[in-house]
Protein backbone atom coordinates (compact mmCIF):
# COMPACT_ATOMS: atom_id res chain seq x y z
CA UNK A 1 0.00 0.00 0.00
CA UNK A 2 0.96 3.51 -0.62
CA UNK A 3 2.52 5.83 1.84
CA UNK A 4 -0.82 8.01 2.74
CA UNK A 5 -1.23 11.94 3.76
CA UNK A 6 -3.87 13.95 4.30
CA UNK A 7 -6.19 14.97 1.79
CA UNK A 8 -4.64 18.77 2.70
CA UNK A 9 -1.72 17.25 2.21
CA UNK A 10 -2.01 15.97 -0.81
CA UNK A 11 -3.67 19.20 -2.46
CA UNK A 12 -0.92 21.28 -1.09
CA UNK A 13 1.70 19.20 -1.93
CA UNK A 14 0.42 18.95 -5.90
CA UNK A 15 3.36 20.43 -7.64
CA UNK A 16 5.48 16.65 -6.21
CA UNK A 17 2.84 14.18 -7.41
CA UNK A 18 1.37 12.94 -10.58
CA UNK A 19 -1.48 10.49 -11.73
CA UNK A 20 -4.54 10.11 -9.89
CA UNK A 21 -5.54 10.79 -6.51
CA UNK A 22 -6.62 8.23 -4.51
CA UNK A 23 -8.99 8.85 -0.97
CA UNK A 24 -10.14 6.52 1.47
CA UNK A 25 -13.49 7.76 2.02
CA UNK A 26 -16.96 7.23 0.76
CA UNK A 27 -17.83 10.64 2.15
CA UNK A 28 -16.83 14.15 0.05
CA UNK A 29 -13.40 14.36 1.17
CA UNK A 30 -12.73 16.52 4.03
CA UNK A 31 -8.91 17.64 4.96
CA UNK A 32 -7.99 14.68 7.04
CA UNK A 33 -9.04 12.44 4.35
CA UNK A 34 -6.41 9.62 3.46
CA UNK A 35 -4.98 10.30 0.28
CA UNK A 36 -2.07 9.68 -2.15
CA UNK A 37 -1.49 9.84 -5.74
CA UNK A 38 -1.09 6.95 -8.34
CA UNK A 39 0.82 6.55 -11.31
CA UNK A 40 0.15 3.50 -13.51
CA UNK A 41 3.29 1.48 -13.26
CA UNK A 42 4.89 1.17 -16.93
CA UNK A 43 6.97 -2.07 -15.48
CA UNK A 44 3.86 -3.97 -14.39
CA UNK A 45 1.66 -6.45 -16.77
CA UNK A 46 -2.16 -5.25 -17.21
CA UNK A 47 -2.96 -8.17 -14.60
CA UNK A 48 -0.64 -6.70 -12.55
CA UNK A 49 -1.97 -3.34 -12.55
CA UNK A 50 -5.23 -4.38 -11.97
CA UNK A 51 -4.35 -6.26 -9.16
CA UNK A 52 -2.38 -3.25 -7.74
CA UNK A 53 -5.53 -1.31 -8.18
CA UNK A 54 -7.81 -4.40 -6.69
CA UNK A 55 -5.82 -3.75 -3.92
CA UNK A 56 -6.46 0.00 -3.23
CA UNK A 57 -10.36 -0.82 -3.28
CA UNK A 58 -10.06 -3.59 -1.33
CA UNK A 59 -8.35 -1.01 1.40
CA UNK A 60 -11.13 1.56 0.87
CA UNK A 61 -9.29 3.88 -2.13
CA UNK A 62 -11.32 5.14 -5.02
CA UNK A 63 -9.57 7.54 -7.48
CA UNK A 64 -10.62 10.84 -6.94
CA UNK A 65 -9.19 13.27 -9.48
CA UNK A 66 -6.02 13.09 -11.43
CA UNK A 67 -3.09 15.71 -10.91
CA UNK A 68 -4.09 17.38 -14.16
CA UNK A 69 -7.76 18.06 -12.75
CA UNK A 70 -6.62 19.29 -9.57
CA UNK A 71 -4.78 21.83 -10.89
CA UNK A 72 -6.73 22.99 -13.62
CA UNK A 73 -9.81 23.15 -10.78
CA UNK A 74 -7.65 25.54 -8.54
CA UNK A 75 -6.04 27.49 -11.61
CA UNK A 76 -9.70 28.41 -12.51
CA UNK A 77 -10.36 29.22 -8.40
CA UNK A 78 -7.60 31.47 -8.19
CA UNK A 79 -8.52 33.41 -11.61
CA UNK A 80 -11.69 33.80 -9.35
CA UNK A 81 -10.69 34.58 -6.16
CA UNK A 82 -7.33 35.96 -5.20
CA UNK A 83 -5.36 34.21 -2.71
CA UNK A 84 -7.98 31.09 -1.90
CA UNK A 85 -8.12 29.67 0.95
CA UNK A 86 -7.59 25.61 1.24
CA UNK A 87 -11.33 25.68 2.73
CA UNK A 88 -12.47 27.16 -0.69
CA UNK A 89 -9.87 25.09 -2.46
CA UNK A 90 -11.36 21.86 -1.12
CA UNK A 91 -14.84 23.18 -1.97
CA UNK A 92 -13.76 23.75 -5.61
CA UNK A 93 -12.03 20.13 -6.21
CA UNK A 94 -15.15 18.87 -4.55
CA UNK A 95 -18.13 20.42 -7.32
CA UNK A 96 -15.04 19.42 -9.63
CA UNK A 97 -15.77 16.30 -8.83
CA UNK A 98 -19.41 15.72 -8.92
CA UNK A 99 -20.37 18.14 -11.57
CA UNK A 100 -17.84 17.59 -13.94
CA UNK A 101 -17.50 21.39 -14.05
CA UNK A 102 -15.57 24.54 -12.94
CA UNK A 103 -17.34 26.08 -9.62
CA UNK A 104 -18.25 29.74 -10.34
CA UNK A 105 -17.86 31.86 -7.24
CA UNK A 106 -19.58 34.53 -5.72
CA UNK A 107 -17.58 37.84 -6.48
Amino acid sequence: MKNTVTFKQAIEDIEENEGWLYCNTTEKPDENSAAFFYKADLELSPAEEKETRDEFKKSGFQPYLTKEDIEDVIFNLEEQVENPTFNEKLKAIRYFHENDAFIEMDK
